[in-house]
């Protein structure tokens, strides 16, 4: 994985970009705009919906949709279509992945042309917004934000006689659920070690991750309060046994444990919910994280980009101002992948209304005041791979974890060095 990343940045990968649209080519003076996604089937029929959909009202305009289901691999194809002089005009990325482009001036900064055809950034939440702005310009508009829930089995819970999470319910109780629930076949607890994860568990404890979140030079897990909260969860999920170990994951991934009846809470963002609707009998609902010191949140965004080299930087933006304007996030919201980016999709039915699962919706909403960014820098993804390898040695292999932490801090460090710099 750290060697792919490696590759990403440097833009020499060997896959090409080009397979799997769904939607007809341009035929005679139609213009063709190719944007590509990544997501499972339940996701990408939401971007779909919103291609016909735009094409019916705006004729002339062609969206040929490059769906790419591993995130890995949608990467890859970005690298190397930049690389090749090939993009697709408009790409969907992650907050924490776009600066390698964004570094190299593979972007065109959205802003501008977002203004020229009438929207206001004013009218979004603002967290993604900041996360998508590098040196000084929006550079990709963000159609969603949401944050790490607790993803919980309500018949486990009743079953073990333990009360369903309540907002405000402090790491003690969450730590006591997921013991509780563990034994005879089910884990209470699943967590991929990862700094994602681990992330808000820091910040609530009163530590960071990084030195500096706008110019980080390295990170700061060896702190007093960073340390105690991993510790916490190494604790929880490997020696006490909350969690499933690496022989259990490698049959069955937390998602699936979680939609078999095998684990009885796992945090995941708003992506999983699409899937998890299509499991029949399985009875399941969100909760916000726990709280140890004060609450806090870690944003997960994904916007839709402009590559510089396109053609059609117009037809572009008018195609992205649409999918991130009403109706695109309506339908996004209606499929249950997003939270919506844009405020009043965000606070209408078609996100909140309990018509399908999550009833809590409205837990991806309370946590916002508190929702705090990763760094945005090119050498990230790099990064967090590094970090992830190791933590995963403390989490399921039962390397010490200042010995981990050592180690992150080795081999990361030079990494904030030979950055492109950041926003």
């Amino acid at each position: 994985m750290i060697k792919r990343r490696m590759a990403l940045a440097a833009g020499v990968a060997a896959l090409l970009v080009g397979c799997g649209t769904t939607s007809t080519p341009a035929t005679g003076g139609d213009t063709t705009i190719r944007v590509q996604v990544s997501g499972e089937p339940e996701e990408t029929a939401g971007y779909s919906a919103i291609a016909k959909s735009y094409e019916l009202s705006h004729p002339g305009t062609k969206v040929q949709l490059v769906p790419v289901a591993n995130k890995s691999d949608h990467l890859t194809r970005l690298s190397t279509a930049f690389a090749g002089g090939e993009p697709p005009d408009v790409f969907l990325i992650n907050y924490r992945e776009y600066a390698q482009f964004a570094a190299r001036g593979a972007i065109e900064p959205i802003g501008p042309r977002l203004a020229d055809v009438g929207v206001d950034t004013a009218d979004y939440y603002q967290q993604p917004i900041s996360a998508f702005t590098y040196d000084g310009q929006v550079q990709c508009m963000p159609q969603n934000l949401s944050s790490l829930v607790v993803y919980y089995n309500r018949t486990l819970f009743a079953e073990a006689g333990v009360q369903a999470p309540k907002p405000g319910w402090t790491f003690e109780q969450f730590k006591e659920a997921a013991t509780r629930l563990t034994g005879d076949g089910v884990h209470g607890l699943g967590m991929d070690p990862s700094i994602v994860r681990l992330a808000p568990f820091v910040w609530s404890n009163g530590g960071d991750i990084v030195d500096d979140p706008q110019h980080p030079t390295r990170l700061t897990l060896n702190t007093p309060a960073a340390r105690q909260a991993l510790e916490s969860l190494v604790q929880l999920v490997r020696n006490d046994g909350a969690g499933p170990d690496r022989t259990e994951l490698a049959g069955q991934d937390l998602q699936a444990r979680f939609a078999s009846g095998k684990l009885a809470m796992f945090l995941d963002s708003r992506k999983e919910t699409p899937a998890l609707r299509e499991v029949q009998g399985l009875d399941w609902d969100v909760a916000a994280l726990p709280v140890t010191r004060k609450p806090a949140g870690v944003l997960h965004s994904d916007a839709y980009c402009i590559a510089r080299k396109s053609k059609h930087h117009s037809e572009a933006a008018r195609f992205i101002a649409f999918a991130t304007g009403k109706d695109g996030q309506r339908i996004t919201s209606l499929s249950g992948r997003v939270v919506p980016s844009l405020r009043e999709v965000a606070n209408s039915s078609a996100f909140l209304a309990p018509v399908k699962k999550p009833a809590n919706s409205q837990a991806f909403l309370d946590v916002l005041p508190y929702l705090k960014s990763l760094p945005v820098l090119a050498t990230w993804p790099e990064i967090e791979d590094i970090a992830d390898e190791e933590l995963a040695r403390a989490f399921h292999d039962g390397a010490p974890l200042d010995d981990v932490i050592k180690r992150i801090d080795e081999r990361t460090r030079p990494l904030f060095t030979s950055g492109d710099g950041t926003r």
